[in-house]
């Protein structure tokens, strides 16, 4: 147990955690340590900026500041002056509590995705003991006298840091994932607990990441009855992922306990996740159909580019067998290190006045800015009518049968006057459940796509928070993600 009035603030994050589902398991009693903290205390909407990309809303939270500023909203980023993408690397970031630990008040962090250690003086900090999100080569952590609590606490299984590698269909890969996050989940909780009985934190700051890695590969156990699933033939006679929330819920109930009738507690989820099949990946073919794109021909490539070009086909046309094995035994710096040249094709940059980013579930598209993109080809006196141009064209967007494929388009930029020092995308497309569909073909264009990968969990909009304790919120029913720093911080003065 930790010593009399040492914690004061417990938050505990659930990554990619379905605020529905979570309502559902309550009122099912299936996770009775948040209906008792629900009945204990308040329920708020957390708003984070999910609707840009989930790889937005962390750095967010982490830095109380919107992504124009921070500039992430995915694991690879664009970097205009290299024209080229890059595995994001963490070290940018400074997160709130190493305001905190200047002042004094120590903290302890668990795996909070896309962070690095910042050199705690007190209390602890631990990056990557598990995480769905890999942006380090293994777990870091600091002070190092925490390191013998975490031999004694080894993480999950190697086989549940696989992602993509578990089928939907395939009932023992899935049960399996179950019991590996499960274990996974209690071990955390144990990490979590031994490493404030030994550090003593002001605030404990705690994600559970499996909520999200779980959530993607097993959404369709939750939800079997979705759209999306029909005829695919995805095994989802058991709740498995509700198994993983149970658990979750369990953890939670022991930490709550451990810490305190004293402890302020704080449980939330940046966003959600709800049912889908895949992603849509005919972005680039659309703007290169439209003229709006354009690749250089094999005979203007340099042998470095074509070599790109043939491990880029290579990739796609490999069997589904063996892809999987490929993601189920490559180290994750091996997965990353071959993606990176693949990850964009060979553009004439000259002749490409927009191009699509890699993405996982929306569409983002940057405008090949003259003055920000080092091989720029559009003026920023045209950005905005360049903008205007792509919102028509997509807006009519239609399958072969008739269906809209774009449900919103979201430009992240106020004017040009902002847009030559803007670092994320400039138009982020939402799409409608038929841009998801298998065999999809786009009308009046030459576009066939098949959904991009086999997750069956995607991400939703909505986040939230429970909190119970001695806090005044005079009134309000929500709160913003980059509020949520300075409004723990203010609990611990």
């Amino acid at each position: 147990m930790s010593s009399p009035n040492t914690l004061k603030v417990l938050a505990i994050g659930l990554d990619a955690a379905e605020p529905a589902l979570i309502q559902k398991l309550i009122d099912k009693g299936s996770m009775p340590g948040l209906a008792s903290l629900l009945e204990e205390g308040q329920s708020l909407q957390l708003k984070a900026p999910a609707y840009i990309g989930s790889g937005s809303v962390w750095p967010t939270f982490v830095t109380g500041t919107p992504p124009t500023n921070h500039g992430l909203y995915s694991e690879w980023i664009w970097r205009p002056e290299k024209m080229a993408l890059e595995r994001y690397h963490g070290r940018d970031l400074v997160p709130f509590w190493k305001q905190l630990d200047q002042q004094g008040i120590p903290v302890g962090v668990l795996d909070v995705p896309f962070v690095t250690p910042v050199g705690l003086t007190k209390g602890f900090e631990v990056c990557e003991w598990w995480a769905h999100d890999i942006i380090l080569d293994s777990a870091q952590w600091s002070p190092q006298h925490i390191e013998a609590i975490l031999k004694e606490t080894p993480p999950h299984p190697l086989s549940f840091k696989r992602q993509n590698s578990v089928k939907p269909d395939d009932a023992d890969a899935l049960r399996q994932l179950t019991a590996e996050a499960t274990e996974g989940i209690r071990a955390r909780g144990l990490l979590a607990q031994r490493l404030i009985d030994k550090t003593h934190p002001a605030l404990a700051l705690i994600i559970f990441p499996e909520t999200h890695h779980a959530g993607h590969q097993m959404w369709h156990t939750a939800e079997p009855g979705q759209a999306a699933y029909l005829d695919q033939g995805l095994f989802a006679d058991e709740p498995l992922l509700e198994s993983v929330y149970r658990e979750v819920d369990r953890q939670i109930a022991k930490l709550v306990a451990a810490a305190g009738s004293e402890t302020t507690v704080i449980v939330f989820a940046l966003h959600g996740m709800r049912a889908g099949y895949g992603a849509p990946g005919f972005l680039m073919e659309l703007l290169c159909d439209r003229g709006i794109s354009r690749l250089r021909d094999w005979s203007s490539q340099s042998w470095s580019d074509r070599a790109r070009s043939i491990l880029a086909i290579t990739k796609q046309r490999a069997p589904t067998g063996i892809k999987s094995l490929y993601y189920k035994l490559a180290p994750p710096s091996t997965l990353q290190r071959v993606a990176q040249p693949t990850m964009l094709p060979v553009y004439d940059w000259k002749n490409t006045r927009a191009f699509s980013l890699p993405t996982d579930q929306f569409g983002w598209i940057r405008i090949n800015l003259e003055g920000r993109e080092a091989g720029g080809s559009v003026p920023l006196d045209r950005y905005e009518e360049t903008l205007d141009e792509l919102e028509s064209m997509l807006v009519e967007l239609k399958d072969q049968k008739g269906s809209p494929l774009v449900h919103q388009l979201l430009r992240t930029i106020g004017n040009k006057d902002e847009a030559l020092q803007h670092k994320i995308p400039d138009l982020v497309v939402h799409w409608h459940d038929a841009a998801f569909a298998p065999g999809l073909r786009i009308a009046d264009t030459h576009v066939e796509a098949e959904p991009v990968g086999i997750r069956t969990g995607q991400h939703a909009l909505d986040g939230f928070c429970l909190i119970k304790g001695n806090v005044e919120m005079n009134g309000r029913t929500s709160i913003l993600a980059e509020e949520m720093g300075s409004w723990i911080g203010g609990m611990l003065s």
